[in-house]
């Protein structure tokens, strides 16, 4: 069984890391096609992705990774709660402009969304929250 969980934990952030990386890799050729460069921070109402929670979700998820690997768990652990708590902390500051029209509807990476269940916000916190479940199991 622990066998099993420790597995499941590797996966799940091999997801995570792939998922977050891929969404940060397309916002930045995003904010590179329209800004001509990836150097811009201010005065962009697109931003840039070094400064938006997906960026720093995707370095603790390749952090969350490196350590399921390595095998150090309890260290995990605590990543991943912190992770999960900055992830739904985003996420929830998301649905509060989204519902309570502070703002324009737009995601964390910058895009204009409809609905905020398909941002990469959610996603993220989802996955957060799948891995905290796991390591849990497993202590």
């Amino acid at each position: 069984m622990k066998q099993n969980l420790e597995y499941a934990i590797k996966v799940i952030l091999a997801g995570g890391t792939a998922f977050s990386w891929t969404t940060v890799y397309f916002d930045f050729l995003r904010f590179q096609k329209i800004y001509g460069t990836v150097f811009r921070i201010s005065g962009c109402t697109t931003p840039n992705p070094v400064i938006t929670p997906c960026f720093y979700g995707a370095i603790a998820f390749a952090i969350g990774l490196y350590l399921a690997i390595t095998n150090k768990f309890k260290e995990l652990y605590w990543l991943l709660l912190g992770g999960t708590v900055f992830a739904w902390g985003n996420f929830s500051y998301e649905a509060y402009k989204f519902y309570f029209n502070v703002g324009p509807k737009v995601s964390c990476s910058g895009i204009v969304t409809d609905n905020i269940f398909t941002t990469p916000c959610f996603h993220g916190a989802v996955i957060y929250l799948l891995a905290l479940i796991a390591i849990k199991f497993y202590k």
